[in-house]
């Protein structure tokens, strides 16, 4: 390959990683302007079950059955047999019509056992509770049909349009609920939008899908072996994100059947915070996955590849986590109130490590999934629920909520081991050195900015003002460190460079 074609590439995953970002940073503004406003519209309680059917919606059903067409998309067109896509986009769009009216059928039948049995809402919230259940069947099942699209623009590796449209719909529904929430609507009307936005969004996926592959088309005329292909690679996604779904629900159900719908909400808000940083990282992740179908017979590039991306993560995840560790009772004071920084910071903090330990893992995760393995990530996250479930079940009774986040954290503690068996794996040996040197620079630089960090809010008043300035000083000390301690090599120094000078 030559140098020109080199930079060429390299300068495309760098396009792609930025463009990636551009989906998180925008809706991560606008939540944190709406998530306030939304808690106070719509009470503690309500915002609670809000949350759960969120909750519902993001992690029962939907379980990322596009997944096959990123993979094989990218792998034909390297391979040249781009006349096999039709069948992959066809299989896989029959696929999750299927789920999708089996998840229909299913929520909506299991609707009041859920409010009455498993959740035990309040009965004054119960109707409201089962119609908002009743809503979210149907946006699972838009959601399903966005995601086979969503993955054909990633197949295509077009992640400028997958991030204006990604964008544009995530800007379009928080300033909906931010509006509606103003005006004094409730919980059903938050859902109505959100199920509007994304049949509105469906359409221009498809219309952007048809334009970016000429191979497009939908219909029912597929083969079996292809069938069975999707299928055979579908059904491990499905389980590994089942389990995560099952962690997820149980995790949330468990804590407003103990405890409330209240305490749920000084318990999801960080969780949503936390959640964001991984929602960042993944929005940088995401061209790993087609990359590593490209790569897989190329080890030594793969390698490089995943490397240097585990060491970028690493890098933003540590001083996320560790100006949590500081700030956090200070920015929730300020954000939500000091009674809800009281009773939510700590969890703020056990969330932040632990969605910053599954944002450094989602490197290998992308990584084996991409070279055709989703088995052994079914494994991992198989072992995480079953640890994560049975703490919180030992830990709630004298922990409360505080016990759930830290049952959690300890589940995927032990599931990030698995990333030296991926090493070891693919690239014939645990990357040893690689690890003791990032481990040991990451922590003298994140212990330094941390001091920096603390000694600044103890010194000025408490207000946004020092909590920007104090971060921004950690930041600038962080990073000055790691310059020294030569973290950043020669031709990454180089590039940065160019970054600026651009």
């Amino acid at each position: 390959m030559s140098t020109e074609v080199k930079r060429q590439n390299a300068g495309s995953v760098i396009r792609n990683v930025i463009y990636g970002s551009m989906t998180w940073l925008l809706p991560l503004g606008l939540s944190f302007v709406a998530t306030p406003v939304i808690v106070r519209s719509l009470g503690n309680n309500d915002y609670g079950i809000y949350a759960l059917v969120l909750g519902f919606i993001g992690y029962s059903f939907t379980f990322s059955l596009g997944r096959p067409i990123t993979k094989y998309i990218a792998e034909y067109r390297a391979t040249g047999e781009s006349e096999k896509i039709r069948d992959v986009i066809s299989a896989s769009f029959f696929l999750n019509i299927v789920f999708g009216i089996f998840a229909l059928a299913v929520i909506c039948g299991l609707a009041n056992w859920l409010v009455h049995s498993v959740f035990r809402i309040e009965p004054d919230a119960r109707d409201r509770t089962v119609l908002a259940f009743y809503i979210a069947s149907a946006i699972i099942f838009m959601s399903m049909l966005n995601q086979v699209l969503s993955s054909v623009i990633q197949g295509v590796q077009r992640f400028d349009v997958y991030s204006k449209v990604t964008t544009a719909s995530s800007f379009s529904l928080i300033v909906g609920n931010l509006i509606l929430a103003y005006l004094g609507f409730g919980l059903t009307a938050l859902l109505y939008w959100n199920l509007g936005v994304l049949a509105i969004f469906c359409v221009v996926l498809a219309v952007i899908a048809k334009r970016l592959l000429p191979e497009f088309t939908i219909g029912l005329r597929f083969s079996r072996a292809t069938l069975k292909m999707v299928v055979g690679y579908s059904t491990w996604t499905i389980l590994y994100q089942l389990f995560a779904n099952v962690l997820l629900l149980f995790e949330r159900g468990w804590i407003t059947q103990r405890l409330g719908s209240d305490e749920l909400t000084h318990y999801v808000v960080p969780m949503a915070l936390a959640m964001q940083l991984h929602a960042f990282i993944s929005s940088l992740v995401l061209v790993i996955f087609p990359l590593a179908s490209e790569l897989k017979d190329e080890k030594h590039k793969l390698l490089a590849l995943y490397l240097k991306a585990t060491k970028a993560i690493s890098f933003i995840v540590v001083f996320m986590v560790a100006s949590v560790v500081v700030q956090s009772s200070l920015f929730l004071g300020l954000w939500m109130g000091k009674d809800f920084a009281e009773r939510s910071s700590a969890i703020l903090i056990m969330q932040m490590a632990c969605f910053g330990l599954i944002s450094i893992l989602s490197i290998a995760w992308q990584m084996t999934e991409g070279l055709g393995h989703p088995r052994f990530n079914a494994l991992t996250i198989a072992c995480s629920t079953t640890i994560g479930v049975s703490l919180m079940v030992i830990f709630i009774g004298p922990f409360g909520t505080s016990g759930v986040a830290a049952a959690r954290l300890a589940g995927f503690v032990l599931v990030f081991l698995s990333v030296f068996y991926v090493e070891k794996w693919f690239f014939e040996g645990v990357q040893v050195r690689f690890w003791a040197r990032i481990a040991g620079s990451l922590f003298v630089a994140a212990a330094i900015a941390g001091s920096i960090e603390y000694g600044a809010t103890l010194l000025l008043p408490q207000k946004w003002t020092t909590l920007f300035l104090s971060v921004g000083l950690g930041g600038l000390a962080y990073c000055v460190v790691l310059w020294f301690l030569d973290f950043v090599t020669a031709d990454e120094k180089l590039l940065v460079k160019r970054l600026i000078g651009r």
